[in-house]
């Protein structure tokens, strides 16, 4: 058998020619030449040690050996077809991808067209993180960006905390002692975190804080969604822990903390090695802008 034999080409071409009883037909019929079509019938009869086709100047007729053997090429064809259909159908299934709540249409519809550039198809399933570090081990999704820490992650931007503008200004740094009730004030003001912030790297530490402060358990609390917390800033003149782009997007004054650097840190959770460097490759440039968590600024621009 030659090296190079490639016995699906070859039972290709035995069954177009057999179908339509024409070499000439038959190689029209599987895209190649005559000639091509001959010779891989040559190199499949001196594979299987049997003429396929009795070969006269009117017709083309099968061998008693070849209908014997045209049911398991028909099989193999088929087969191969229907492995490449199957091929194409699971290439144009959407990808399902974990990310967070309140992303911004415009980013997030950037993304899915520079996916869909590269052949990935790409579903978004937004979620708070425990949501997605389940939807991801349950296999629901196929890739997740998930809140790490920041020494973990490839993305990060730092937190701080918004005001109601003309609540407080400037932007000096922030100290949990100041939720302590001034004199003559009965009024409590809180800490609010977002489900997205709801993580040990980032709650632990701002209790801790919170603790050393001497407040009071429910001067820190966990919103129901950023609107809410947003809402509590508003209304109440409660603070929100979140990113200076979401400040500005809530039309809140920003300040950094001053008791701890705090972050908030992403990096891509996949089922697939190979699908993650895929999505990676097409739309990594897009995903700090996705996530809010912009390239640091450069020493003299800070």
């Amino acid at each position: 058998m030659p090296r190079n034999f490639d016995l699906l080409s070859a039972c290709e071409a035995f069954v177009s020619v057999a179908d339509r009883e024409s070499f000439t037909a038959g190689a029209i019929g599987t895209g190649v030449t005559q000639s091509v079509a001959s010779r891989r019938i040559a190199a499949l009869e001196a594979h299987l040690g049997a003429r396929l086709f009795e070969r006269t100047s009117r017709r083309v007729a099968l061998t008693a050996f070849g209908r014997s053997v045209l049911p398991g090429a028909t099989r193999l064809v088929v087969a191969a077809q229907e492995f490449a259909d199957d091929a194409d159908h699971a290439r144009a299934l959407p990808i399902t991808l974990a990310v967070p709540r309140h992303l911004s249409p415009a980013a997030a519809a950037r993304l899915c067209a520079a996916a869909a550039d590269r052949a990935l198809s790409v579903e978004l399933l937004e979620g708070a993180p425990r949501e997605r570090a389940e939807w991801i081990g349950s296999g629901r999704a196929q890739l997740s960006l998930q809140h790490v820490e920041p020494e973990r992650a490839d993305w990060s931007t730092p937190l701080g905390v918004g005001f109601a503008r003309g609540a407080d200004s400037g932007d000096e740094p922030f100290y949990l002692a100041e939720l302590r009730p001034r004199r003559g004030t009965p009024e409590r003001r809180r800490l609010w975190l977002q489900p997205e912030d709801d993580v040990p790297n980032v709650r632990d530490r701002l209790e801790r804080v919170r603790n050393g402060a001497g407040l009071a358990t429910d001067h820190l609390r966990v919103a129901t969604s950023l609107v809410t917390a947003v809402a509590r800033a508003i209304g109440d003149g409660d603070l929100v822990l979140c990113t200076n782009a979401e400040a500005r997007e809530a039309d809140l004054a920003w300040h950094p903390l001053g008791d701890l650097a705090l972050r908030r840190g992403y990096t891509l959770v996949h089922r697939d090695a190979d699908l993650g460097a895929r999505f990676v490759e097409a739309t990594g440039g897009l995903l700090p802008d996705l996530l809010g968590t912009p390239g640091e600024p450069a020493e003299d621009e800070r």
